[in-house]
């Protein structure tokens, strides 16, 4: 970074070149960890053609919150319905999300996160 226009050389005090290597102690902060998550879930959701893409995302709220899809009963038939495609393709794409992301989020309905494989 550029710093004061008359300072002295070396009196830079907000150097970002400082925090670049951090101590291997140092854990990562919750909110660091869950911006990862909610970053990869979204990538997830934008994967294939446009036209899939508002499957995905309804299957990712199907997933984590059905409560917040406009149906009294939520389920992959549903939102397959909704997007006109086989149930089956849909039921296909919700099983692959949890595949890929159910050993590190706790779905509705499920009583225990899956540490088997957490810790790998």
């Amino acid at each position: 970074m550029i710093g004061p226009r008359h300072a002295p050389p070396g009196s830079y005090v907000d150097d970002p070149a400082e925090k670049l290597d951090r101590p291997a102690n140092e854990q990562p902060s919750a909110y660091a960890i869950a911006g990862h998550g909610i970053t990869r879930i979204k990538e997830w959701a934008t994967r294939g053609k446009a036209k899939q893409r508002a499957l995905r995302h309804d299957l990712v709220t199907l997933s984590l919150c059905p409560g917040m899809l406009p149906c009294k009963h939520p389920s992959a038939a549903w939102c397959a319905r909704e997007h006109g495609v086989s149930r089956q393709w849909a039921s296909r794409l919700q099983q692959e999300f949890a595949r890929e992301f159910g050993d590190h989020i706790q779905f509705r309905g499920q009583r225990f996160l899956n540490q088997a494989h957490a810790s790998q």
